[in-house]
């Protein structure tokens, strides 16, 4: 009778402590994509501020999309 009380709560242990892993590893993927961050660059036609990953750059200027650098250059 002992020995099933310590098997279960061995059992019990053992399935929250894997629980608790599988999801504390999502988390810190979650944390980590939070945590980087972007410069941001203001576009020189409208002056909105867009991160680097998505600028456009024309004529070594930066801009939010590829129509405000064109209606900039005309």
């Amino acid at each position: 009778m002992i020995f099933r009380l310590i098997l279960l709560t061995a059992v019990v242990f053992a399935v929250l402590w894997l629980l608790k892993r599988l999801f504390s590893e999502g988390t810190e993927a979650s944390t980590e994509a939070k945590l980087k961050t972007e410069n941001m660059r203001q576009c020189k036609f409208c002056g909105t501020h867009v991160p680097e990953s998505l600028l456009v750059l024309s004529n070594d200027q930066p801009y939010c999309c590829q129509d405000h650098a064109d209606r900039d250059q005309s």
